[in-house]
């Protein structure tokens, strides 16, 4: 991330890094293969990734990667730690493109996604390691990973030595207004939560029959982990001034996102 910020990194550098780590190296070539990234041509090397793709997509597939292999294991919860990994990808890429429609840095708002949740994973990392947690349904662990999993998220950003104004973000991103202030990027999440659970790749089941042509937003869960309340997605979509045509274009957008990821579920 450091050498990716930086003006005069080269190529080389980053690839020297990357080439450290041959597990990491596979799985950055991979994603960078999949439909959301692959061109015409096939990568064969980690140097015509970088050049393929610029050095801060790069940056993006390498944290991608890296938060997969290490953070999204837990035993006992595999399903729940495999379906928060593919939630926060696609939430990441929304965001993203959500945020081309704002005055937020795209490339800022795709770390904000991805990380968003990622206090959830940390949590169920600290019940995995407890015997007489594991024993709990997710059912009973539910509330208690809602109540906690954005202040965990904040706390790990800070930990983990992330810019301040990443780790408000994560800690905060089921609010729009944050200290009497509308947070642009905060927004931006709540709306990508809201098109990529329409779309089947939400923490919660997708609505039955959702389809990216639907001119009226389904009304989304009104509790359950990781939901966001109708009135908080309209005040999200007023605070990034999103208009109907402006919202269905998005819509379809997230749809697309979510199908070239692989991640959607069965409505």
């Amino acid at each position: 991330m450091k050498l990716a910020n930086k003006p005069e990194a080269k190529f080389a550098e980053v690839v020297d890094v990357l080439q450290r780590d041959p597990v990491l190296t596979a799985r950055v070539l991979s994603i960078a293969q999949s439909a959301l990234y692959a061109s015409r041509t096939q990568t064969v090397s980690l140097h015509q990734a970088a050049v393929r793709l610029g050095l801060k997509a790069l940056r993006d597939i390498v944290l991608e990667a890296v938060i997969q292999a290490k953070l999204f294991k837990a035993p006992g919860f595999d399903g729940l730690m495999t379906r928060l990994y593919r939630h926060s990808a696609a939430v990441a890429h929304v965001t993203r493109a959500v945020c081309r429609r704002t005055l937020v840095s795209a490339e800022y708002a795709f770390l904000c996604g991805l990380l968003h949740d990622m206090g959830i994973a940390a949590v169920l990392l600290l019940v995995a390691e407890r015997p007489e947690l594991r024993r709990l349904e997710l059912e009973q662990l539910s509330p208690a990973l809602d109540a906690v999993h954005a202040d965990a998220s904040g706390l790990l950003a800070r930990q983990w030595k992330l810019p301040e104004a990443l780790h408000r973000a994560v800690a905060t991103h089921h609010l729009v207004v944050v200290d009497g202030k509308s947070q642009q990027v905060n927004a931006a999440l709540v709306v990508a939560e809201q098109l990529c659970w329409e779309a089947g790749a939400g923490m919660l089941p997708p609505p039955e029959g959702a389809h990216a042509t639907s001119d009226a937003t389904p009304e989304p869960p009104t509790s359950g982990l990781d939901a966001n309340r109708a009135e908080r997605f309209q005040e999200a979509r007023s605070a990034l001034r999103l208009s109907d045509a402006a919202l269905a274009t998005a819509r379809a957008e997230a749809f697309e996102i979510v199908g070239r990821l692989g991640v959607a579920e069965a409505a």
